[in-house]
């Protein structure tokens, strides 16, 4: 080597040595260099949201995207995407389809989406086990019947139950896979035998029940205080009992009906002892994928750690704001803490997993008391 060429060796490594030192003394680690801080300044967020204009995910998505706007780095602007079919199917494909994982897609799901997993619907091109959750928000179900059904109902909801026992209901259901599997599991383990009428949602049957087609259904604690409340004050219909709420590892009252039982307090009030065994491991888990994965925000697969925090962060930061503590925002959210980040990701996770002995007993059960098949 000549003395020229080793004098230029010197100095260029004197000169990365200084630019080392220097970006040590400002505080800048190597990681800085590689990856840039997440700025979605100036971008748009696309948000897919699986489902028909009027529904709650709808009001659920949009409620967290106006906040999630003023939040995210940068105050990006999201476009939500309503796009109906197959109980969440086929909007849900769609965005497998096209999202990429550089923060500018999000995915809202409710338990009807986690259903269509957990029974393998053959029209599912997406795996939702390996998507991101960033947020989990808890979505309840209340129970209620005609005050005139069988001579007329109480004010007892127990002595209301077992009058719906005797003198078995219509109800309409969508589908033995639907969201309505833990609703038609809870009836029969209390020993209601209804009358099914298959391929009716959930929107669609409401206006049934004021016509006396079905004498009763069940809804969501979102639509309570616009489509139930005003029955009940009407005096049309009853709440015979609510699905309950998970805290601190107990199943308590719904916050948003904390007068009315829960099921597992109904079935004690109904049969003289507490459910238990197989039959309350498999209701247990149809109440996880319900009540508590009720609506969900999704990032795509691969999803880099570093988006997922944004993303939390920015969700957590939302929920102070002024528009999501409102009384709107509450018709929208209830009354239910809300699960962010790693929470809403182990919530996730075991909404989607059902053990094989519980899906065995949930076909036996389908085919027995439904004559319908469980596939998955």
């Amino acid at each position: 080597m000549t003395r020229k060429s080793s004098d230029i060796s010197r100095r260029t490594a004197l000169s990365l040595l200084a630019g080392a030192s220097a970006a040590a003394s400002m505080g800048v680690s190597k990681s800085a260099f590689a990856q840039a801080p997440f700025d979605l300044a100036g971008k748009e967020v696309n948000l897919m949201i699986p489902f028909g204009p009027g529904g709650g995910s709808n009001f659920h998505g949009r409620l967290y995207a106006a906040a999630l706007e003023q939040t995210l780095p940068g105050k990006p602007r999201i476009v939500a995407k309503n796009v109906d079919g197959g109980g969440s199917i086929r909007g849900t494909n769609e965005f497998d389809k096209n999202a990429e994982a550089d923060g500018l897609w999000i995915l809202e799901i409710s338990g009807s989406t986690l259903v269509n997993s957990i029974f393998k619907d053959p029209s599912i091109n997406y795996n939702l086990v390996d998507y991101e959750a960033f947020l989990s928000s808890p979505s309840g179900s209340i129970v209620f019947g005609r005050s005139d059904h069988a001579g007329g109902l109480s004010e007892d909801p127990v002595a209301n139950v077992k009058k719906f026992i005797a003198t078995p209901p219509t109800i309409a259901v969508q589908t033995i896979t639907s969201s309505d599997i833990g609703m038609l599991l809870s009836y029969d383990l209390l020993g209601i035998k209804p009358k099914v009428i298959w391929g009716i949602g959930l929107g669609e049957s409401r206006a049934g029940i004021e016509r006396n087609e079905f004498q009763m259904r069940h809804d969501t604690t979102a639509s309570f205080a616009e489509e139930v409340k005003p029955l009940v004050e009407a005096g049309k219909v009853k709440l015979l009992f609510a699905m309950g709420f998970e805290q601190g590892g107990k199943i308590v009252r719904d916050p948003n009906v904390p007068d009315t039982p829960h099921f597992l307090e109904m079935y004690e009030a109904v049969h003289g002892k507490k459910l238990s065994g197989l039959e309350y491991d498999v209701w247990k888990s149809l109440f996880d994928t319900r009540v508590m994965g009720g609506k969900m925000l999704l990032l795509p697969p691969k999803t880099p750690a570093h988006i997922i925090e944004a993303y939390s962060k920015a969700t957590a930061e939302g929920l102070k704001l002024p528009s999501m503590t409102d009384d709107k925002a509450k018709l929208i959210i209830g009354n239910y803490p809300q699960s962010v980040g790693a929470d809403a990701k182990r919530i996730l996770t075991s909404a989607l997993t059902i053990k094989p002995e519980h899906m065995q007993w949930l076909r036996e059960w389908a085919a027995k008391t439904h004559n319908q098949t469980i596939r998955g």
